[in-house]
């Protein structure tokens, strides 16, 4: 028995002599880590163009023609007869023909359509049908005329 006693007396003074050999031992260092983190940038740019594609030459040519129709003449004054004594919030676009044209010159773009307006009131329904053509020119009147 006393073997015994003394091989757990020998085990319980290594534990112990470990954790105080650590305790008193133990050093620690601080490092410090300097992080560097790369963060994407996406920039858009801008790239100015002489001709803007883009630019829907139909309907800003149906726009002015209704401008027109509703003032009865176009920005430089010319008469546009299209309202045929109704009132404009009785008239609307009942068609655009899908063929039409766009010309480009130096400094105007031509552009000529066919579309149908309806009219109607609490009497009736009309509809007519009108060949335009909208001169758009850099610094001038636009000019509507009806064909």
């Amino acid at each position: 028995m006393d073997n015994i006693l003394s091989t757990i007396l020998i085990i319980v003074s290594l534990i112990v002599g470990c954790v105080a050999g650590g305790l008193i031992f133990s050093t620690t260092h601080e490092v410090e880590v300097e992080k560097i983190v790369e963060v994407p940038v996406n920039v858009t740019v801008e790239v100015p163009s002489e001709c803007d594609v883009s630019t829907d030459w139909l309907q800003l040519a149906v726009a002015e023609f209704l401008i027109a129709v509703d003032n009865e003449e176009d920005e430089a004054g010319n008469p546009v007869n299209a309202l045929l004594g109704y009132d404009f919030d009785e008239v609307s676009v009942k068609n655009i023909a899908e063929e039409y044209s766009v010309s480009y010159g130096e400094d105007t773009t031509i552009v000529k359509f066919k579309t149908t307006l309806k009219y109607k009131d609490s009497h009736d329904t009309e509809r007519y049908t009108y060949n335009v053509k909208v001169v758009f020119e850099e610094d001038e009147d636009t000019l509507v005329t009806i064909l």
